[in-house]
């Protein structure tokens, strides 16, 4: 029996398609992924009790922040992280506190006039983008917000394009494979290998992991160079 077989270049091609075709596959699952909701307004003041579940100055310390640093906290609430972060980066350093909803850009902005933080910048953000400065800044720290990305792939491009040439994007969120007394459901908690994929596809490289906190993975990432 004579087996006939594909030419290599047509092989080469279907194989491209169907690699093609898994990336797709799960941008758009990710696209489509149900986003949790949005931490309720109302509820802000539950943001400001001490969290023994997320050590502070474990954090900070883990991510290596140098005074004069230029740094962004994403979905920054009511400014639980964006205090200590302005603390790091000093009076030569910025911190861009971002959020998409109004109340939270009020409250933080009333928080942070209230403590005459000079070296703090409230941004009103968007779904899909940050609404920040191209290739501005050392740092971009997203806090507990991963999951409630609606268009993930999105402002991952928009964050890449922020980031200074060797920047750095520090993630932390609940980790599903971790039980938790409280926080969102099951359902919408993102896997940490979801994330690491996703961020991958967008032109990231993850390069340190840490698992010190029982409900949340940390992971921190650098843009691919060629």
């Amino acid at each position: 029996m004579i087996k006939h077989r594909l030419p290599f270049s047509i092989r080469n091609i279907l194989i491209f398609l169907a690699l093609l075709l898994s990336l797709f596959s799960t941008y758009i699952s990710a696209q489509e992924r149900l986003p949790g909701e949005l931490f309720p307004p109302d509820k802000i003041f539950l943001l400001e009790e001490p969290r023994d579940w997320q050590d502070i100055e474990a954090i900070m310390g883990r991510l290596h922040i140098e005074e004069g640093n230029i740094v962004a906290d994403i979905g920054a609430g009511s400014g639980y992280f964006t205090i200590p972060l302005a603390s790091r980066v000093g009076d030569k350093g910025l911190v861009f506190a971002e959020d998409i909803q109004i109340e939270m850009i009020n409250y933080l902005s009333r928080k942070v006039e209230a403590l005459d933080l000079k070296n703090v910048r409230v941004v009103f953000g968007q779904v899909e983008d940050p609404s920040l400065l191209d290739n501005f800044f050392d740092l971009i720290f997203l806090a507990n917000t991963y999951h409630e990305l609606e268009k993930p792939f999105l402002i991952l491009e928009n964050i890449k394009k922020d980031l200074r040439y060797y920047g750095r994007f520090a993630i932390i969120d609940w980790d599903p494979a971790k039980k938790s007394p409280f926080g969102p459901s099951i359902e919408v908690k993102v896997p940490e290998y979801t994330v690491i994929k996703e961020l991958e596809m967008t032109g990231f490289e993850l390069v340190e992991k840490h698992n010190f906190m029982p409900y949340h993975y940390f992971l921190i990432f650098k843009k691919k160079h060629n």
